[in-house]
């Protein structure tokens, strides 16, 4: 147990925002989660803010905007783990005794990048190449092994459009259901992933208050780990994008060992889905399901809302969207959404403990347990 608590939530639509100025964006969803919480700008101590692409001095300019307090303001970025890193410093911030309360945002623009905004240059090999390529090689490996075929990622995939269209602010909203075939007859990205297996591109933000003292509707943090890339010589140095799935398997056992949990004990988790693939990989990793479990859940119902282990219940990386700096504190919002109880047509049956997972490019993870 942290002895802090989750008060307040924010979470822009995520979709094009051409027209929005990045700094806009983070405002909004900050506001949303003061007001969320109860609480004034005022009573904030520190503010952590998180992007993968944004200009230079974007974070203090966003803080800047809610109130001239002159508090501290610090700026994160580990590509799509970025929102929960923010996340994990303003945590610490308050149990560490220097804030009463502190606030994470983040924010992101993909479809169309802001004057002064940043794009990694592609300098070695392995730059050159999509993620998506990083996470076919995986996904293919896992089918092998598995002895399953893409119909499995697929079925991931439509659960994640179908939660999708329960949830106002995602991005790929059909307005019917999407079935195994849908999935599987889009267009081939890097075989075995289809476009519709892959994720979705956003501008959008999120933010999160936390607080020492519980608030009305709060949740409570019961750890948050943190970890790099740790030696593996089962995975290549060149060519992933993101660390082993020992990475994670380490990182969820921390989390569950401060927690005093077990991965039984997990009613809803919202975890990293840049590819679905990665969805199933994760689950294994993290302890959550096997191989074979997790085969049968996504074709049987069991990892949707009102399945065994709800997953992704807001749509994900693949249909709520990927705004990579503010994805990470999105996917906590929803994990507090649904432990609050207030999900709508997406709730959950009376979770009481759920994770935020994300991975970032490079080599980052952070899992965050909660309760309700």
């Amino acid at each position: 147990m942290t002895g802090v608590h989750l008060a307040g939530v924010g979470v822009t639509e995520f979709g094009k925002h051409r027209d929005v100025p990045l700094i806009e964006l983070g405002v909004t969803a900050a506001r949303q989660a003061l007001q969320d919480s109860g609480l004034d700008y005022t009573d904030i101590g520190e503010v952590f803010t998180a992007s993968s692409l944004a200009g230079p001095q974007t974070g203090i300019k966003v803080a800047l905007e809610l109130g001239r307090t002159g508090i501290p303001v610090t700026a994160t970025e580990s590509a799509s783990a970025s929102g929960l890193v923010a996340l994990r410093h303003a945590i610490s911030a308050v149990t560490s005794g220097r804030s009463e309360a502190a606030l994470a945002i983040g924010y992101e623009k993909t479809t169309a990048l802001e004057p002064g905004g940043v794009v990694p240059a592609a300098v070695g090999f392995w730059d050159r190449f999509p993620a998506q390529t990083h996470y076919a090689i995986e996904a293919a490996r896992w089918l092998y092994d598995a002895r399953c075929g893409p119909e499995v990622i697929a079925a991931v995939a439509a659960k994640s459009y179908n939660q999708a269209r329960l949830n106002p602010l995602a991005v790929r909203r059909d307005s019917g259901p999407v079935t195994v075939d849908d999935v599987l007859a889009a267009r081939m990205v890097a075989e075995p992933l289809t476009k519709m297996m892959c994720h979705a591109s956003v501008d959008g933000a999120a933010a999160i208050v936390v607080t020492r003292e519980p608030r009305p509707r709060s949740v409570s943090v019961l750890a948050v780990e943190q970890t790099s890339w740790p030696t593996d010589p089962s995975w290549p140095l060149l060519g992933p994008v993101v660390g082993p799935p020992s990475q994670l398997t380490l990182t969820a056992e921390r989390a569950y060992t401060a927690a005093g949990i077990k991965p039984t004990d997990i009613g809803v988790i919202s975890l990293h889905d840049m590819c679905a693939s990665e969805e199933i990989t994760a689950l294994i990793a993290m302890g959550l399901a096997d191989s074979a479990g997790v085969a049968e859940l996504a074709q049987t119902g069991g990892l949707a809302h009102d399945g065994t282990l709800p997953t992704n219940t807001d749509g994900g990386c693949i249909a709520r969207g990927h705004a990579f700096g503010a994805t990470g504190l999105a996917q906590a919002a929803e994990v507090v959404t649904q432990l609050r109880g207030e999900a709508g047509a997406r709730q959950v049956a009376q979770p009481k403990v759920g994770m935020a997972q994300a991975v970032g490019g490079g080599g980052s993870c952070v899992v965050a347990l909660l309760r309700a």
